[in-house]
């Protein structure tokens, strides 16, 4: 495939992001059984991310953030941006609500002052993706505590939406992996 269809091929399924609407409420929602309201995170900047993201379910949700996120967070995934921490709050209340099953194994991290950056495996399951089974994404969460509190007043995850999400839905899966198997081709 020749540049110029590349380009070509990679504006067409970027035209297709309108006409999905962004699946993340295609998830089952089950209550954790262990739900652990009262998470006491360390002070060490790496540790803290560890046990904030290990330690997070719907129930837990609301306080743990107010631990973890400055007032006025600025907060990117490739599904957008979230500015403060109120906003946060809601943006994964409304992703946990429906997640059956989340955990994240973090490999990599470099520092420096302020600034972390750590690569992750996320482990998820859900009813609605993958019939149940698990769903294993690798990441990189890139955040800046503030100094004066120690919180997180900016997080940029990156990771790759077609093999979170796109991938797992029937027909749309299998467009991406053919579109994916095309690129890589040459």
């Amino acid at each position: 495939m020749c540049h110029k269809n590349k380009i070509g091929l990679l504006r067409k399924v970027a035209s297709l992001k309108n006409f999905f609407i962004f699946p993340i409420f295609i998830f089952s929602y089950s209550l954790p059984t262990s739900s652990m309201t009262n998470v006491t995170l360390p002070k060490d900047p790496k540790e803290r991310v560890i046990k904030f993201f290990n330690s997070a379910n719907f129930s837990n949700m609301k306080s743990l953030c107010e631990k973890f996120y400055h007032p006025n967070l600025i907060f990117k995934d490739p599904l957008g941006t979230i500015n403060g921490r109120e906003e946060m709050i809601k943006y994964y209340l409304n992703l946990y609500q429906n997640v059956v099953d989340i955990r994240f194994d973090f490999k990599d991290s470099t520092n420096n002052d302020n600034t972390h950056m750590l690569s992750w495996i996320m482990y998820l399951k859900s009813k609605s993706l993958k019939s149940g089974k698990e769903i294993k994404l690798e990441g990189v969460s890139h955040l800046k505590f503030d100094p004066k509190t120690g919180l997180v007043i900016f997080h940029r995850d990156y990771f790759d939406m077609g093999a979170f999400i796109y991938e797992h839905i029937p027909i749309v899966g299998g467009l991406i992996r053919y579109i994916k198997r095309k690129l890589s081709d040459h």
